[in-house]
């Protein structure tokens, strides 16, 4: 197989070498960033780094810390926000390169792990997009590769195997998989079993609790909500059922690749035969199977989302390309079927070239992409009459009835501060704050920590509900906690004769409360 993805004229051969397929691999996930437009998600977790602090509601900091810098470094554009994903990707993938050196593996092998990175979609996608899944596969692939080094008992991996493990922790809670891989190898490693009576692995576990501590005490400041929260407030949600378990298994095998899904199987059958005699096999088994049989079991009682799995792949898809490489039957994948699939590979740089059509593509419910700035401008026109008829400047709020339409509308509120900023010389304006369902006195997530609903009491505000038809409960529920609400306009966003995105936009006056109903 490895022969015919490296052979005209699927792929050039200069790219069977690492190197340059990386530096491919580099450049198409750099364009991803900066030229798709940021999502709902991702601007949520924009609005974390706008209150930088040790932990968070939802997740541990890293996501947040990462779009600090890079918004800092860069601005509050798509790149900025995803500058931190991008080196995260990079540096995940190099680490798989040089894990499959350690190993043996040879050129091709390597570059076809790079190769997956660029056709995989769960793998691509923690190249581009501003979420926790990026730090923590990075950090997830630096553990795997520090251990397998630690194998020769050198202090120096050990202590980089615990930075690896904390800062996947810190990245998010879902690392508590590399403990299990951890424990399971030292039980049944030879070599690592023997480091038990060596400071190595105590000092590597050290390390890892002293990088997470930050997140530990944020949740002993809040109530441990955010452990609650990831934990037993979902599982509490649990019923029994098939149909999150069917959904799981049919979404992994598309975010997956379908050609990889059908070649996993075969990889993991490949592993388990190699497993008593070879460390590798043994290694590859202890990061990627417990992740991947704990979610299947879970997705009997709740949604397992599609990229839980994501770091968990690593393991896995490099269990792929090692059986590529050494057992992989080329002739008999040069059947037209397998040919057809691989043919899905070249759709990869068409998809990345139009990439920036998205913005046509109209959003579904629950998330959004487009029309944003748009929105935002109507609504700070709407927020200039309010103040002048109060004539107290500051005394007017926005908000939104969910959390990621709030932090859009918020996000793209700062750019126009930005762009106004950038024309006249005067000092950016953060605005009035921005506000999610908790003015409504609806749980908000992060919003919750933020500023406070109580605080705005007796301030007029301005409202935006995307995709308002139907919403008219939403609707009622604002009424009863203003002394009076207006619908000030309706706004049409269209692109190219393109209807792709709807909102209402309302006045709002004498904010009562949360909890407060007429």
């Amino acid at each position: 197989m490895a022969c015919f993805l490296f052979s005209p004229p699927v792929i050039p051969r200069a790219l069977s070498r690492p190197g340059v397929l990386f530096a491919v691999l580099a450049a198409a996930s750099a364009w991803l960033c900066a030229a798709l437009p940021v999502f709902s998600q991702e601007a949520y977790y924009w609005t974390y780094a706008q209150h930088p602090a040790l932990s968070y509601f939802d997740h541990p900091p890293m996501v947040a810390w990462l779009i600090w810098l890079g918004t800092q470094a860069l601005g509050d554009g798509a790149f900025g926000v995803r500058a931190g994903t991008w080196l995260c990707g990079l540096a995940a993938t190099w680490l798989g390169v040089l894990l499959l050196r350690d190993f043996g593996v040879d050129r091709r092998g390597q570059a076809t792990w790079i190769l997956l990175a660029l056709v995989s979609p769960i793998v691509t996608m923690t190249h581009f997009l501003a979420n926790p899944d990026a730090p923590l596969v990075a950090a997830w692939t630096l553990t795997m590769w520090a251990i397998w080094r630690a194998r020769g008992g050198g202090l120096g991996w050990w202590l980089l195997a615990g930075l690896g493990a904390g800062l996947a922790l810190t990245s998010k809670y879902s690392a508590a998989f590399l403990g299990v891989g951890g424990v399971l190898l030292l039980l049944t490693d030879a070599p690592l079993r023997r480091q038990l009576l060596r400071p190595g692995p105590w000092l590597a576990l050290v390390v890892a609790c002293l990088v997470f501590l930050p997140v530990v005490w944020w949740n002993a400041q809040n109530d441990f909500e955010s452990f609650r929260f990831q934990t037993t407030e979902r599982l509490h949600k649990g019923h029994f059922g098939f149909w999150w378990f069917a959904q799981f298994v049919g979404g992994q095998a598309g975010v997956l690749h379908p050609l990889l899904a059908l070649a996993l199987p075969i990889g993991l059958a490949f592993l388990l035969r190699r497993l008593r005699t070879d460390a590798r096999a043994l290694h590859l088994l202890a990061f990627g199977v417990p992740m991947l049989g704990y979610l299947l079991f879970q997705s009997l009682w709740i949604q397992v989302k599609l990229n839980w799995m994501a770091p968990a792949y690593v393991a896995l898809l490099l269990t792929v390309v090692w059986w590529w490489r050494e057992r992989g039957d080329a002739a008999s994948l040069r059947h037209p079927a397998w040919r057809w699939a691989l043919a899905s590979f070249v759709l990869v740089p068409i998809v990345v070239l139009l990439s920036p059509a998205l913005r046509l593509i109209p959003p579904g419910s629950g998330t959004s992409w487009t029309g944003w700035d748009e929105i935002a401008a109507h609504a700070e026109k709407w927020e200039e009459r309010l103040d002048r008829k109060d004539s107290i400047d500051g005394n007017v709020f926005f908000f939104a009835a969910d959390y990621r339409d709030a932090a859009q509308l918020g996000r793209s509120l700062r750019l126009m501060w930005e762009h106004d900023d950038h024309h006249d010389g005067s000092p950016a304006d953060p605005g009035e704050p921005t506000l999610a369902q908790n003015v409504l006195g609806q749980r908000a997530l992060q919003f919750e920590h933020w500023t406070p609903p109580r605080a705005c009491v007796g301030q007029d505000a301005v409202f935006v509900l995307p995709r308002p038809r139907g919403r008219e409960a939403v609707v009622k529920l604002a009424a009863e906690r203003f002394a009076n609400i207006e619908l000030a306009e309706h706004l049409q966003v269209e692109c190219c004769g393109i209807d792709l995105f709807d909102a209402d936009i309302y006045t709002c006056r004498g904010y009562k409360g949360p909890d407060v109903k007429q």
